[in-house]
């Protein structure tokens, strides 16, 4: 079968994609991994993929992408590249947080096989998801399999480093939008939109007084954007001497050549544990209360600054209690095997399968996107600036002064990058 993989993000997905696709290849079938947000039409179109394995379906670019898919004949998995959430946490949030969570949009009539983390939140996507139980797979925490290759190794040659671990992307989302792919105008956006900017505002602020207390000391400061997130406010407002790591590196290769991670309620925390970092969960903004809680948590800077400097490097300082607990009730499996347990449903799902497609050599392209239409023009108009989307290559026209738009043709968030030319954002919304 040719297969091709959508990965979403350069950052973590694209290593565990690249995992699969090894595992993929034992059984012989023929498989590329390709870029989901500046190659995903083009690889549909030209490749002629019989399957394709494709992000959670959230939000409308990515339902409309996988429903085109679908009529086409492709056969659609799709590979969850968050864990989820456990039961007891689960049971907890209101309505507008369990959308969230199980994703607002009904996929499953496109969707023929979902591959999941832990079996907990599985059985809550059958039960009160959309995918019926038939069409799911647990297989175990995707996120991890990269620690437990046998060439996988820290360098310990370097400064004192520490990794601030960003989590604020909603801060980036236009107020009609919400990340996640809840529908547009959900109040619950408001509500995220103000804890994730409070908490990237004390970050900023913690980071530079950070820099100026440890100046002397020999201390390296390093911090990883979030997918979804823009770099651009942490330029401009972090200290020079703050190396902000490109969207492409995975967290994987950042953590070898640090010696503490700081994260807002991140599954990085696990990833720090697993090289015996120390961690700390500053500002977290994460809801689920175990994974909020598997570092020691930090509120003030007073506490961060006084934490960082009594780490004792080399050593995790994770709660082993609450890491079991995660494993049992979130992730599934940690054991470096998921990727090798996909690979197994996916080639069970398809073999002997007839797949007959009826893909066009190009995209259809539409207008149902166009929705503001006093700033985003299809035709130029006097005083506009020229726009191309990186993902449909379509061209737009935009009143001058704006940095961020939606494509009319796509609906990709789209920012303009200093040199004036525009970039997809990252955000699918």
């Amino acid at each position: 079968m040719k297969i091709a993989i959508l990965t979403l993000t350069g950052q973590r997905d694209k290593y565990i994609d690249n995992l699969l696709a090894e595992k993929l290849r034992e059984y012989g079938h023929e498989v590329n991994v390709r870029n989901y947000i500046y190659a995903g039409h083009e690889t549909v179109c030209y490749e002629k993929p019989d399957v394709i394995v494709h992000p959670m379906p959230g939000g409308q670019y990515k339902y409309d992408f996988i429903q085109l898919c679908k009529k086409w004949g492709i056969e659609v998995i799709v590979r969850r590249g968050e864990a989820g959430m456990g039961r007891k946490e689960f049971e907890q949030l209101d309505k507008a947080r369990k959308t969230i969570i199980l994703g607002g949009w009904d996929y499953s009539r496109y969707v023929d096989l979902e591959l999941t983390w832990g079996p907990e939140f599985t059985d809550i996507i059958a039960e009160q998801g959309f995918m019926p139980k038939e069409k799911l797979r647990s297989c175990g925490a995707f996120a991890f399999d990269p620690y437990f290759l046998p060439d996988f190794r820290r360098n310990l040659n370097h400064e004192k480093t520490v990794l601030f671990a960003t989590g604020f992307s909603t801060c980036d989302c236009r107020s009609e939008y919400c990340e996640l792919g809840l529908p547009q105008d959900n109040p619950y956006h408001e509500e995220i939109y103000a804890i994730h900017r409070k908490a990237r505002d004390k970050w900023i602020e913690a980071i530079n007084e950070l820099v100026r207390a440890f100046g002397n000391e020999n201390w390296r400061w390093e911090l990883k954007v979030r997918p979804g997130e823009m770099e651009l406010e942490y330029k401009q407002k972090l200290l020079p001497s703050v190396k902000i790591h490109t969207q492409t590196i995975p967290s994987s290769q950042v953590l070898r050549d640090i010696d503490i991670l700081v994260h807002s309620g991140s599954t990085m925390a696990i990833e720090a544990h697993l090289l015996n970092i120390p961690s700390f969960n500053f500002c977290n903004v994460n809801p689920d209360p175990l994974l909020a809680s598997v570092s020691p948590r930090l509120e003030s800077y007073e506490d961060l600054e006084w934490n960082i400097a009594r780490a004792q490097i080399y050593q995790s300082n994770i709660n082993e209690t609450i890491f079991h607990e995660l494993e049992e009730h979130l992730y599934g499996k940690i054991d470096g095997k998921a990727c090798e347990r996909a690979a197994a449903y996916i080639n069970e799902h398809i073999s002997g399968k007839k797949i007959k497609t009826n893909i066009p050599n190009t995209w259809p392209k539409t207008t149902k996107y166009h929705k503001d239409k006093k700033n985003i023009h299809l035709q130029r108009q006097e005083g506009d600036v020229s726009w191309l989307c990186p993902c449909c290559r379509n061209q737009y026209f935009v009143v001058k002064g704006l940095n961020l738009t939606t494509c009319p043709y796509c609906s990709m968030g789209i920012e303009m990058t200093n040199l004036n030319k525009p970039k997809a954002q990252g955000v699918i919304k």
